[in-house]
């Protein structure tokens, strides 16, 4: 994969048309508020049942479900916190790793990514942007890999500009 294929976005990530969307979670994959009530109110209580399935995972653990009613066949639901905890680097940079192996075991060969500092726990998007593009350029080092396509799909504008900078400087080239 080329770095080019890292597309960043500003948009609504449950609108995505990709072979999987992530939804960054709590150990017990409660689709509250946030990332996880627009998954669940736009693509349906199958989704919330088929989470209800896994129990309590670990931090960094990733799952999949459907997308329910939602254009993405699969969602890969990653625990970033425990519930109510705190979100660290740590936690972004495994959550990552679990996600981007996931969809390789899948096949995937698209994916759409969140901002993973949002949330009731909040992180800092510089370092949550330089930490999920460390991930990745490893991951487009490697040889054996299914992603044709990544997508960073971000809320607002003033983030994805903190992503288009990290991008350049760890990337080492201009967004498309």
């Amino acid at each position: 994969m080329r770095k080019s294929d890292i597309v960043l976005l500003k948009g609504d990530i449950t609108e995505r048309d990709t072979d999987a969307i992530i939804n960054t979670s709590n150990d017990r994959l409660i689709l509250g508020s946030g990332l996880g009530g627009a998954i669940k109110a736009k693509g349906g209580n199958r989704i919330v049942d088929e989470c209800a399935q896994f129990g309590i995972i670990k931090i960094g653990e990733a799952v999949l479900t459907s997308g329910g009613n939602l254009k993405t066949g699969h969602i890969i639901h990653v625990a970033l916190t425990e519930y109510d905890g705190q979100i660290t680097r740590e936690n972004i940079e495994s959550s990552m790793r679990s996600c981007l192996k996931l969809a390789n075991k899948q096949r995937f060969k698209s994916i759409a990514i969140p901002d993973m500092s949002v949330g009731i726990a909040r992180f800092s998007p510089e370092e949550c942007a330089e930490t999920i593009f460390m991930v990745l350029k490893e991951y487009t080092a490697r040889k054996s890999r299914s992603l044709k396509r990544i997508e960073i799909v971000l809320w607002d504008i003033d983030t994805l500009r903190v992503y288009k900078q990290k991008y350049t400087e760890i990337l080492g080239q201009e967004t498309v």
